[in-house]
C-alpha cells in the first residue's frame, strides 16, 4: 500500500510539472508576439516600395512618383507609373511648388491601364519641369488633379543619378532641343507655304 501511494504521488508531481511547462511556454509565446498584438504592423500599412510616393485620385493612381534632375541639375524629369481605372483617357495636371515659391506645371494624357512616364526609351516622351533652387535630396510640394476631381497635395522627393537604378532617367542637357528645332522648322515651312499661296493669289488676273 505504501508503494502504491508513492506511485500515485509521483504521477501527480509529473502532471504538475507538465502543466507548469505548458503554462510557461504559453507565457513566452505571448511575450514574443505581444508587440504585434498591441502595436500596428508596418507591413499592413500602404507604402511606396521605392523612393517615390504613391498618390490616388478619383480615376488615376500615381505610383512611385519622383523628380529626377537632368545633367544640368536645373530641370527635372517627372518619373512615375500611372494606373487609369476609368476606362477612358484621363488628363492629369501636376503643379509643383518649391519652398521659395517657384512653381512649374506638367500635364499628362493618361491612357487606360498601366503606363510609365519619364523613361526616354518608352513611347511616352518625358516631361521636364524647371524649378530654380531645387537640388537632389529636397522635397517639393505637388498638387495632383485629374479632370473633374478634387486636387490632392503630396510632398515629392527630388533625386539624381547617384543611384544606378535612376541613371537612365537623367536626361541630357540638350534633351528636347531637337524637338524644338523641328517644331521651329515646321512653323517656318508652314509660314513660307502660306506666303507663297498669298503671292499666287495676287498674281492671278482679276
Amino acid at each position: 500500500m505504501r508503494r502504491t501511494s508513492s506511485t500515485h504521488g509521483s504521477e501527480d508531481l509529473l502532471k504538475i510539472r507538465i502543466a507548469s511547462s505548458i503554462a510557461l511556454a504559453a507565457v513566452l509565446a505571448l511575450g514574443a508576439t505581444g508587440c504585434s498584438l498591441i502595436a500596428p504592423q508596418g507591413t499592413l500599412e500602404p507604402y511606396a516600395p521605392s523612393d517615390g510616393r504613391d498618390i490616388s485620385t478619383q480615376n488615376v493612381d500615381v505610383r512611385n512618383i519622383m523628380l529626377i534632375a537632368d545633367e544640368t541639375g536645373e530641370n527635372f524629369n517627372v518619373v512615375f507609373s500611372a494606373v487609369n481605372r476609368s476606362g477612358s483617357e484621363q488628363q492629369l495636371t501636376i503643379n509643383f511648388v518649391t519652398e521659395g515659391s517657384a512653381s512649374a506645371s506638367a500635364e499628362f494624357d493618361i491612357p487606360t491601364g498601366n503606363t510609365r512616364f519619364g523613361n526616354p526609351d518608352d513611347e511616352q516622351a518625358p516631361v521636364l519641369v524647371s524649378l530654380p533652387g531645387v537640388s537632389a535630396g529636397a522635397t517639393v510640394a505637388a498638387y495632383f488633379q485629374a479632370a473633374g476631381t478634387p486636387e490632392v497635395e503630396y510632398q515629392i522627393p527630388v533625386l539624381d543619378g547617384t543611384l544606378a537604378e535612376y541613371r537612365d532617367y537623367v536626361l541630357p542637357a540638350d534633351f528636347g532641343a531637337a524637338d524644338e528645332r523641328d517644331e521651329q522648322a515646321t512653323a517656318e515651312q508652314q509660314e513660307a507655304a502660306q506666303s507663297h499661296v498669298g503671292e499666287n493669289d495676287e498674281d492671278q488676273p482679276q
